[in-house]
């Protein structure tokens, strides 16, 4: 049994219960809907990905792309004022910071 453990785009986290398979064994929201299915390594990062390996010793890349998800959420907000140019920006930063987490999720691979 292997113990690697990848967090997909929704934050769920699959655990390898032998090599090349996944097992879902935690959901980000605390619901069960799903909570043990199986798939393959390719199946998951094509269906539930980008796949982030859950380390041990800590992979910056997948610190780095919560805290761009995280200003993203932030920068969100502006979307819903009034002003147009406002909106504007907030929306070309929000893609701006999810297109760059995905792409350091998908590198920590």
């Amino acid at each position: 049994m292997s113990d690697r453990k990848f967090l997909d785009c929704d934050g769920d986290t699959w655990t390898e219960y032998e090599s090349g398979m996944l097992r879902l064994t935690e959901r980000v929201n605390g619901n069960f809907l799903f909570l043990g299915a199986e798939s393959s390594v390719e199946d998951t990062a094509r269906l539930h990905g980008p796949l982030t390996e859950i380390r041990p010793d800590v992979d910056v890349r997948a610190l780095l792309a919560d805290v761009l998800e995280d200003l993203a959420v932030s920068v969100g907000g502006y979307e819903s004022y009034g002003d147009e140019m406002t909106q504007e920006i907030g929306y070309r930063m929000r893609q701006v910071f999810e297109d760059k987490a995905r792409e350091l999720r998908a590198e920590s691979i």
